[in-house]
């Protein structure tokens, strides 16, 4: 199967079905506005399908299978692989969900909550902490996965870095925009805690790059002193968090995170950014097989249009702030 990774932006998703009542996709809290800008640091197919799900309405059906049913272009195996990265990318989740319904029922039902803000694990993990209740005043956190509770956070292991944060590449990417703002390692270190405060907060990386490297004096003697006045005083204010309430009928009582493809949930497996270690070997083994392309010519119900690729990619800026227009045929 061609491993072209090259994607319009998908129809209008008029159509699409819906999952059972009280299930299918959820809009995660405090997201920002939609922008030109919210998917183009993915793969075109990844930021086609993110922008397809983010018009699609809540409780929309958005499992790989009934994915590659509403968009021919792609085979399961190809919507399963753009979901998994999706999920590495911050924008997907799968959360069974604890509800007391109107009759005052307990049931559990599973929702994938969808963000067109990329979010870390942390934040994630955070999401579900605080609708567990977890994160009230005088409860610790919640143990990371595998640690008993009252355990310490496990060390790293000797010569082993630990993964880099976020707010840590945010810092250290400064200097590649603005010379003047060159980080040494232990700058980044100690101005992380600022920087992630800035994105729980639910601000953008680019807009805290440009909040940090705009109106700077002609002489910067000491980068990191001018920073950490800078992330202090124009902190953004902190938005309460808040757990779902789009049904007034029901109440959320518990969450716990699930594989993203699988039945399987953070009790009983570790989950890598919202995968099982299973799901995730199948989807590489997929991907190194070039299972994951989109589907031949010879296979489609209807001819391939033939591909602009600079317009296709204009196409996906603007896909979520105005009317999608075909792309032109490239000339011959």
């Amino acid at each position: 199967m061609a491993a072209a990774n090259l994607s319009a932006v998908l129809r209008a998703p008029a159509a699409h079905p819906m999952a059972k009542a009280g299930y299918g996709k959820r809009h995660a809290p405090d997201q920002a506005p939609p922008r030109a800008t919210d998917f183009t640091g993915l793969e075109p197919r990844e930021a086609a399908i993110a922008s397809y799900i983010d018009r699609l309405p809540e409780g929309a059906a958005i499992g790989y299978k009934v994915l590659a049913e509403e968009l021919p272009d792609y085979g399961q195996q190809a919507c399963r692989s753009a979901l998994d990265r999706l999920t590495r990318a911050g924008h997907l989740r799968r959360i069974r969900v604890h509800v007391t319904v109107a009759d005052g029922q307990m049931r559990w039902v599973t929702r994938t909550y969808f963000s067109r803000t990329a979010r870390d694990a942390a934040w994630w993990a955070a999401h579900v902490r605080f609708v567990r209740g977890l994160d009230a005043p005088g409860q610790p956190p919640a143990p990371a996965a595998g640690q008993a509770v009252g355990e310490p956070e496990p060390e790293p292991e000797p010569g082993v870095r630990a993964p880099r944060s976020e707010a840590y590449d945010v810092l250290a990417g400064l200097g590649r925009r603005e010379p003047r703002l060159q980080l040494s390692e232990g700058d980044c270190v100690q101005l992380e805690h600022l920087v992630g405060e800035w994105l729980a907060r639910g601000v953008g990386r680019e807009q805290i790059t440009q909040a940090l490297t705009s109106g700077l004096p002609a002489s910067v003697h000491s980068a990191g002193p001018l920073l950490r006045k800078r992330l202090e005083t124009k902190m953004p204010p902190s938005p309460a968090p808040r757990p779902e309430n789009d049904h007034p009928s029901e109440q959320i009582v518990g969450m716990v995170m699930m594989c993203l493809f699988c039945d399987e949930d953070e009790t009983t497996t570790t989950l890598d950014h919202g995968v099982c270690p299973d799901c995730r070997a199948q989807v590489a083994r997929d991907e190194a097989a070039g299972l994951t392309g989109d589907v031949p010519d010879t296979f489609l119900a209807r001819p391939r249009a033939e591909v602009d690729v600079a317009a296709r990619m204009a196409e996906l800026r603007s896909a979520t702030v105005r009317p999608v227009l075909p792309a032109p045929r490239s000339r011959r």
